[in-house]
């Protein structure tokens, strides 16, 4: 091995030219595709894979759902003025639909009333197919001649008051208010009693709390849009602090813009921080001034061959686990302080790198070896460090024994070389004190009896950065909706809709049963308005069995 690279290192040295251009021309092309590896944001990479965990991140994946922002306004002192926060919402949502409109893919402010008529003719058209068994009770009572004497008397009085001019198509498409059975289904949909419509927009009973729901039109992952959707809202915001009321917003796009903000600051300040630190103790401790640059080109050549060769394999990498850089940074520049150091007391390049070309290859095979059994473990960004770290070691060693070398200063082989303190320090020989020794292994019991009192975090949520203005609005958000915070989604799937439908009604039947025994406090779904194909034919048979010609000619005859 050290015959290979002294061999190299005459012919570069005899050669400039061509190992400028090596040099310089593999810096340019291992930078060109380090340039083409995409950083991943996402937090939930740290988790280690599991079937059922994928499996429910691929329904939130498909599930805009899981996207959508609330937005809550407020009084700022508190107080409950529903007039004033639907004026200031209706500004607020004039101002975002029109200057934020690129970024947003749906915003609901109001709740249209064209949609309240829309879902009363589509159920009174399918009506069979939302009655239950227990509905047709209800239906006898209704189709009584008392009862119908009692319910037409009201129609005729809705029909006099200004009332009767938004009802009178229901009221004329079914007197009797048979349609209201079904829609009475439709409770299932509100999860949280809590909230109710006044003039149109979604507020708290309590009159204090407006909410509004927008929809990005860009996903999760992608944190540039969102964050400029983001800083848009602020804006909007901070131009009517002057109002009596405010806004603010929580959902998991801010939480993914605000860790991605905060890994990236992080990445920065743990990365700039170390290289200060290298650069400011390698200067003062060779007492040269380009030796800390000379030093930090192979962590660079690293770096960038790591990056590189994360670009082919798989084409992107964790923000997270190129935060952690910094401490492959540290060990990187271990290779080049040997050739560097080594080099102070040989004074000779081509003895320098047969004497370190074993032991540093060495040495760097087992780390790297090291980092590479990192992929074995089930976790994305843990994978991922470990190709990084791997690879920049790979790339600092090969650097550190080709090309460091003619960086070099040309020094003096007639001059001593001169020890620093440090050079001293490391010159003892501590392990032959006996009293040190004893030290170490009375400490060394006491860590052991305190090392299985360390607990670990079991909170996943305290892996999210979350500003404290998020937090806020978090907590309100948790305060204003009961069930916000205690909710299980439950997902059926099956090889088509129809599966899917079946299973979850079987799943609804024993969610049913859990509410009855108490063990479950609420529960809402879909399986009202969505039913399964063999279901409806079911309650289409139950409702013709029942309008037998006789009760047919019966209502029509107490109607008239």
């Amino acid at each position: 091995m050290e015959k290979v690279l002294v061999r190299i290192f005459r012919y570069f040295d005899a050669h400039r030219p061509v190992f400028l251009g090596c040099f310089i021309g593999s810096f340019v092309l291992l930078g060109w595709f380090a340039s083409k590896t995409h950083f991943e944001e996402d937090i939930s990479k740290v988790l280690p894979k599991d079937p059922k965990v994928e499996k429910l991140n691929e329904v939130f994946r498909n599930s805009r759902f899981t996207e959508r922002l609330v937005i809550m306004v407020s009084m700022k002192d508190s107080s409950a003025q529903p007039d004033s926060l639907t004026a200031y919402a209706a500004d607020l949502a004039s101002a975002v639909s029109s200057r934020l409109g690129p970024y947003i893919a749906r915003f609901t402010d109001k709740v249209d009333d064209s949609l309240s008529f829309s879902l009363f003719n589509t159920i009174s058209e399918h009506l069979p197919v939302f009655l239950d068994s227990s509905d047709y009770v209800s239906l006898d009572s209704l189709i009584t001649p008392a009862q119908l004497q009692a319910t037409l008397a009201g129609d005729v009085r809705t029909l006099s008051s200004p009332a009767g001019l938004a009802l009178k198509q229901m009221i004329v498409h079914d007197p009797v208010g048979i349609t209201f059975l079904g829609l009475k289904k439709l409770r299932q949909l509100q999860y949280d009693d809590n909230f109710e419509l006044y003039d149109q927009y979604v507020m708290t009973r309590d009159h204090r709390y407006l909410m509004m729901f927008l929809t990005p039109r860009y996903p999760v992952n992608n944190t540039g849009m969102n964050a400029r959707l983001l800083r848009g809202i602020d804006a909007i915001r901070d131009s009517l602090s002057s109002r009596g009321a405010s806004a603010s917003y929580f959902g998991a796009v801010a939480v993914s813009v605000g860790n991605a903000l905060q890994l990236r600051r992080d990445t920065i300040i743990t990365q700039g921080v170390t290289v200060v630190f290298l650069i400011v103790f390698i200067g003062w401790y060779f007492r040269k001034k380009r030796a800390p640059f000379i030093i930090l080109v192979p962590v660079l050549f690293g770096s960038l061959f790591a990056l590189a060769a994360i670009h082919f394999i798989r084409g992107s990498i964790s923000v997270i686990a190129l935060g952690s850089g910094s401490v492959i940074l540290g060990v990187a520049v271990n290779y080049s302080l040997h050739v560097f150091n080594h080099y102070r007391h040989t004074r000779d390049v081509a003895q320098t790198i047969r004497d370190l070309a074993f032991p540093l290859t060495i040495g760097s095979f087992t780390t790297i070896g090291g980092f590479f059994c990192l992929e074995f473990v089930q976790s994305d960004m843990l994978r991922d460090l470990g190709l990084f770290a791997a690879f920049s070691l790979i790339g600092a060693s090969f650097c550190s024994l080709v090309f460091l070398p003619h960086f070099l200063p040309r020094l003096d082989k007639s001059r001593a070389p001169e020890h620093s303190w440090i050079d001293r320090l490391a010159s003892l020989r501590p392990e032959y004190n006996r009293w040190l020794v004893v030290v170490i292994l009375a400490l060394t019991v006491v860590f052991a009896w305190q090392a299985p009192k360390v607990g670990f975090e079991a909170d996943l949520n305290k892996m999210n950065y979350m500003s404290p203005r998020l937090k806020t609005a978090e907590a309100t958000l948790r305060r204003i909706s009961v069930f916000s915070y205690q909710s299980v989604y439950l997902v059926t799937e099956g090889r088509t809709l129809d599966q899917a439908l079946e299973a979850g009604e079987q799943m609804n039947a024993r969610v049913a049963q859990l509410t009855d025994s108490g063990f479950v406090k609420k529960y809402s779904g879909v399986s009202s308005l969505l039913l399964s194909d063999s279901l409806q034919r079911l309650r289409i048979a139950r409702w013709n069995r029942y309008w037998s010609p006789a009760r047919k000619d019966s209502l029509l005859t107490a109607l008239r």
